[in-house]
């Protein structure tokens, strides 16, 4: 056995990481500004990522799928989600999205399609991409591995959540968003019998006509969340 293989054969698997690799359709293109969203040029790559954005995911060591996402340019939206197996390319499962909810991507976006573990059992799950806003805010929806199953379920409540990442070795999600340049959030939220409980928050807010703004802690304290720290800076905006 090589050093190679044997490196890899010790690595410990890492869930938490991108599992997706894309092998087909147009690539994200990060040459594009803001600017040129009305171009022929952006318009074009629209066109071609509405034929498909192909996939391999790994979703654990031991199964691979291929995943593509399409859209439709009249909405415009990403609605079509199919997944296939690696090996023979038979149709699996249609994931269900409602048409015109998603948002085609733009062509510098690098995160419409990931597979993520997003409550440490050791499987990756799916993050498609909803929605990107101006200030930062991405929405996405999650379908969860279920491996009794052999297939993924909708998570209504983490497609409800921005900006998910998940916190390794935890089953829990991180989440922020924010609604001004002073104004943001960051929450965690972890999967407690079968349900997503928020169990930490820290948020700033902008008290505008006192020209200050108020960072709070929130922590959980059995079944409730209690702020445990806040303090009050000024603010030159």
């Amino acid at each position: 056995m090589s050093a190679d293989s044997v490196a890899r054969s010790t690595t410990p698997w890492d869930a938490t990481t991108d599992g997706c690799t894309q092998i087909g359709g147009v690539r994200p293109d990060t040459t594009f500004t803001t600017g040129e969203l009305d171009t022929p040029r952006a318009q074009a790559w629209e066109r071609a990522a509405t034929r498909g954005l192909e996939f391999r995911c790994t979703i654990d060591p031991s199964l691979t799928l291929r995943v593509t996402s399409s859209g439709d340019t009249i909405l415009p939206s990403f609605d079509s989600v199919l997944v296939r197996a690696d090996s023979s390319h038979d149709a699996l499962q249609v994931l269900h999205r409602e048409p015109g909810e998603a948002e085609m991507p733009l062509p510098f976006h690098t995160d419409v399609l990931r597979a993520l573990d997003l409550d440490a059992d050791g499987h990756r799950d799916l993050v498609v991409g909803k929605f990107w806003g101006a200030t930062g805010n991405r929405g996405y929806d999650v379908w969860r591995y279920a491996p009794a199953i052999r297939r993924f379920v909708a998570d209504s409540a983490l497609s409800a959540m921005w900006n998910l990442e998940p916190i390794r070795g935890r089953p829990c999600v991180r989440t922020s968003s924010n609604s001004s340049a002073r104004d943001d959030a960051t929450g965690v939220y972890c999967l407690r019998d079968r349900r997503w409980t928020l169990d930490s928050l820290e948020q700033n807010t902008w008290m505008r006509e006192r020209h200050a703004v108020t960072h709070d802690v929130f922590a959980r304290r059995a079944d409730s969340l209690v702020r445990v720290r806040s303090e009050t800076r000024s603010d030159s905006l």
